[in-house]
């Protein structure tokens, strides 16, 4: 599955860095490297960078604090093709990363994950990163049974 991504600073906007308050999530990963803005689900307000529409948005991951949609911060790719999440006539959209985390382990991505938006009762979007089942070298490296669809060669 996704506990978090990271994209460089350079690849975010400065206003949407000061609108979202993105300062607060700059990382430096050692003293050489470039600085990252993380983005975690298990952040107060988790929120993630999503390509729609020609343009980068900073969106929530997962319901927020809406009930009624899905619980979980991710969708399985299997039930999204089954039409179990066509009531809220999901948008594919694409999540920009250099680095996912999942389970204690940052992985460098290539080309960024595949997500779903969806818009709540209040029309407020949210973002689903769409899951897959692990490939063997995935189960291996993150001990899990699932992880992200990826975009361009992926991990």
């Amino acid at each position: 599955m996704c506990d978090g991504v990271a994209l460089s600073w350079r690849e975010i906007p400065d206003e949407l860095i000061g609108k979202h308050g993105l300062q607060r999530r700059l990382v430096k990963r050692g003293e050489e490297a470039d600085r990252e803005v993380q983005f975690l689900q298990r952040d107060r307000q988790p929120v993630l960078p999503v390509w729609a529409g020609g343009q980068l948005w900073v969106w929530t991951w997962g319901p927020g604090a809406q009930s009624r949609l899905p619980a979980n911060c991710c969708c399985n790719n299997e039930s999204l093709e089954a039409g179990r999440w066509s009531w809220l006539e999901p948008e594919p959209v694409e999540i920009p990363a250099s680095y996912v985390w999942h389970k204690g382990v940052w992985y460098q991505s290539v080309g960024g994950i595949r997500g779903i938006l969806v818009y709540d009762a209040l029309g407020i979007p949210h973002v689903y990163v769409l899951t897959q089942p692990a490939s063997h070298y995935y189960k291996v490296m993150t001990r899990s049974d699932r992880m992200p669809v990826f975009l361009g060669d992926g991990i």
